[in-house]
């Protein structure tokens, strides 16, 4: 008999009332062939760093980054503690739905999706470590599924004020809602 076949990485659901929301960590050093362009996104993030220090948002140029940039959100971190996370540009081309039109996360009216966003922005903030996850959620009804990676940059080097969020929608054969 056939042992079932078990995911390594950690899966983390949120669900308040009929909306739910799902991430799955998985590792930078293993990105899916439909992530590529975030493994170019990490590549060129890493080119930039100094000295082990993160890069600022004035040494990216989104030029260099164009197959994704209309699937890019620069988030500014105000008090990453106090959930002060405020959306600067929202890429174009990412259906978004009504729940996710707010300028501070903190105001995001699903409790679920303000909840698991909080907890991701804040680690990469509070860590300096890039974070790729893949997402499922139902949100007022309305199903999202795909891969997120989520890059710090900090115009001291050490203190994470920008966040760079790159969204590829898929579906995913043993994750869903």
């Amino acid at each position: 008999m056939l042992a079932p076949v078990v995911n390594p990485y950690p899966e983390m659901t949120i669900a308040v009332g009929d909306d739910i929301f799902k991430r799955r960590c998985q590792p930078l050093s293993d990105f899916d062939p439909e992530d590529r362009n975030f493994l170019n996104a990490y590549n060129y993030w890493q080119s930039k760093r100094k000295d082990g220090l993160l890069p600022s948002r004035r040494d990216i140029d989104i030029i260099d980054l164009r197959p994704l940039i209309g699937y890019t959100h620069v988030i500014d971190v105000g008090n990453a503690a106090a959930g002060e996370f405020f959306v600067r540009i929202r890429g174009g081309n990412i259906r978004t739905g009504a729940a996710f039109n707010k300028p501070n996360v903190i105001d995001i009216e699903s409790q679920a999706m303000r909840q698991a966003l909080l907890e991701d922005y804040q680690t990469v903030c509070f860590t300096g470590v890039p974070s790729y996850h893949y997402v499922v959620a139902c949100v007022d009804f309305i199903r999202y599924s795909y891969s997120r990676l989520i890059l710090p940059m900090a115009n001291d080097g050490r203190t994470v004020d920008t966040l760079m969020i790159f969204i590829n929608k898929r579906e995913f054969k043993d994750f869903s809602v």
